[in-house]
């Protein structure tokens, strides 16, 4: 039986699609359309992020929204959340690429250093990290038509 036919849950679904332009990628999510390109340094035209942008954005986005949440809760004053991501990428590595993701995560308000602790301890519990960190499986096949919105 193939892993990934053992989820119960609604599965997120993305689709994209490239045409000639050197490498705009069209994506959509069920409510929004985003582009992704590669620099003009690697022969694209820059028009978006480069696919691991995308992924450092999603990870960061998860972490802000639930380090959010979690401050909301507990009722803490805090004006003001950031985090700088920062990855590095050995793909010659095999027979994966290893990564490397530094988050800083940084919160404006009256936070005593427990707090600011548990801060950094609840970010990295979003579910992105948790993707990320996790075991993947990623199963590749020829489709006869795909969607693209």
């Amino acid at each position: 039986m193939h892993r990934l036919s053992h989820f119960t849950y609604m599965p997120t679904i993305v689709t994209g699609s490239i045409g000639p332009d050197h490498y705009r990628t069209t994506l959509h999510t069920k409510s929004h359309t985003l582009l992704s390109d590669e620099s003009l340094a690697n022969g694209g035209q820059d028009a978006g992020p480069a696919p691991d942008q995308l992924v450092l954005s999603a990870l960061a986005a998860c972490k802000l929204i639930t380090v959010r949440m979690y401050v909301d809760r507990k009722g803490w004053s805090v004006d003001l959340i950031s985090v700088e991501l920062e990855m590095h990428v050995d793909y010659a590595a095999r027979p994966a690429a290893n990564t490397d993701i530094r988050c800083r995560i940084h919160a404006e308000g009256a936070l005593d250093e427990a707090q600011r602790q548990r801060i950094v301890t609840i970010a990295d519990k979003c579910p992105t990290h948790r993707l990320l960190t996790g075991e993947v499986a990623i199963a590749s096949e020829w489709a006869a038509d795909v969607a693209s919105n």
